[in-house]
């Protein structure tokens, strides 16, 4: 079998012995004592150093010539040897000398006789006196022995063993609850409306008039009156749908009726429109027109259209799509500045509940380099309170306590998942991880009834030896000087302290 051999040094004590315990991984391990000093001389120390490797799982030997040491591993049942080969030859067994139980005395008992005749009369003269002051002296001893049973006082302190618990606890925050039910807590949904303006530049293409269609016209006076015609005379087909012209220049026409005069003109609207047949364009607009006649003797031509940027179906979802995911970001933030310090926000249940407007300043196939949505819409947020969720997480980690502990106070700590996840259902679910500290209930009258009336070291092996506690506990009796613990339990006051 593998073991572990620790030599403990001339400076060494409990604690620096029970971490070279600690630091060992086999099943049996040895103490090896100093050849010359003293060390571990005190019988407390010994019987929490075999206590922790206990714990450790592990056997406990003392390899040590001290007779101190031999008594004290007889009376707890650890093997000690004289040397490591007597260790590796012998085996390692040890009887623990029988220990009284608690409460059990051991009593003297003396059968007092009267004498066979008492005859008071008969006494000599002295007897009296005698008896008196045996009597004076028995008071007097009563009474000193009342003082020393009860002005003696004690205080213990003791620490209690400490244990980690935790555990994890899924939690669900259902709006519909106005209370909590199990792992489930109310929560409330918070309304808010938000809005933004963005563009984009438009990706479509659309065929748009962009040449006026031109040519020339003949104008024929009536009257002889006008002279001049100025440039922008307007004038129009009659025929079909109307096309209107004008011309570019100022022409003059000799003033008698037949005279005639040429000039140039163009559509007033752009594209293939102003492509009209010869012969097409015969009215004047304005006061002109009833001392002029007009015609025109050629086709007019070059009307045209080409491509141009124009909003596309696409340019309109994308935006809107954008503007959508900002005002989501607007959203939260906005209900995060209603939240109470004590609540939380599912930021995954922000939802849109209605598009209370939507408008683009350019329709679709409409010719523009870009195009701009002013967007508002009402959306609602998921908001929990820390203060039900963590109630759920205590009562999950008070079920962990084991029988007969209790949660160390402030030792709790809940930490709440930060991913929350809600569902189709409108419930967000998340998960806390509770952890706490406990130990063991002391009750200070069993403290008061293991130590009344002990010498000061067998008090401490008695507590280490019947409690869970982390080390010796410290006994404080005043006077300093007197060598045991009160026998009134009244005098003995009871410190449980907070485990290290």
């Amino acid at each position: 079998m593998k073991e572990q051999v620790l030599h403990l040094d001339l400076n060494d004590d409990y604690n620096s012995a029970r971490d070279k315990i600690g630091w060992a991984q086999t099943a049996r391990v040895l103490l090896v004592w100093p050849p010359s000093g003293r060390v571990l001389a005190r019988r407390i120390d010994l019987v929490l150093l075999q206590r922790h490797a206990r714990r450790l799982g592990a056997q406990l030997a003392f390899i040590t010539t001290d007779p101190l040491v031999l008594d004290y591993a007889r009376d707890l049942g650890v093997p000690a040897f004289g040397s490591l080969e007597a260790s590796r030859t012998r085996p390692w067994r040890a009887k623990p000398a029988p220990e009284l139980g608690h409460g059990q005395r051991r009593l003297d008992r003396t059968t007092l006789r009267p004498p066979p005749s008492f005859h008071p009369e008969s006494w000599p003269a002295w007897v009296p006196w005698v008896v008196r002051s045996l009597v004076f002296i028995v008071s007097v001893g009563g009474l000193l022995l009342l003082a020393t049973a009860t002005l003696p006082g004690a205080t213990v302190t003791v620490s209690p063993a400490q244990q980690q618990v935790s555990t994890v606890v899924q939690v669900v925050a259902d709006p519909a609850l106005k209370a909590a039910q199990g792992t489930s807590v109310p929560a409330r949904l918070v309304p808010v409306e938000v809005e933004t303006t963005g563009q984009t530049a438009t990706t479509g293409l659309a065929e748009v008039p962009s040449v006026p269609a031109a040519g020339t016209v003949v104008f024929t006076s009536l009257d002889g009156v006008v002279t001049v015609i100025p440039a922008g005379t307007g004038m129009r087909t009659t025929s079909g749908s109307q096309v209107r012209f004008r011309t570019t220049q100022t022409v003059s026409v000799n003033p008698h009726p037949g005279a005639t005069t040429v000039a140039g003109i163009e559509a007033v609207d752009l594209g293939p429109v102003g492509n009209v047949a010869a012969g097409q364009i015969n009215a004047i607009d304005g006061p002109l027109g009833l001392e002029l006649a007009v015609t025109n003797p050629a086709p007019t031509i070059g009307g045209a259209r080409s491509q141009k940027a124009a909003v596309s179906a696409r340019d309109q979802t994308r935006l809107h799509d954008q503007l959508l995911t900002q005002l989501q970001t607007d959203a939260l933030n906005a209900i995060q500045s209603q939240l109470e310090p004590s609540e939380f926000l599912a930021t995954d249940s922000i939802t849109v509940t209605n598009e209370v407007a939507r408008t683009y300043d350019q329709a679709v196939g409409e010719q523009a380099d870009a195009l701009q949505l002013t967007l508002r819409v009402a959306f609602t947020g998921l908001v929990i309170a820390d203060s039900p969720a963590q109630q759920v997480a205590q009562a999950a980690l008070a079920a962990q306590v084991p029988r007969g502990q209790s949660l160390m106070p402030g030792s709790a700590s809940f930490v709440r998942e930060t991913n929350l996840q809600t569902g189709a259902d409108g419930r967000a679910r998340f998960s806390i991880d509770a952890s706490g500290v406990t130990v063991p209930v002391i009750d200070p009258e069993r403290v008061r009834d293991l130590v009344r009336g002990q010498p000061i070291d067998t008090a401490q092996l008695r507590l280490v030896t019947s409690l869970p506690l982390t080390g010796a506990p410290d006994i404080a009796v005043q006077p300093k000087w007197y060598p045991r613990m009160p026998w009134m339990s009244f005098r003995i006051d009871v410190i449980v302290t907070q485990g290290h």
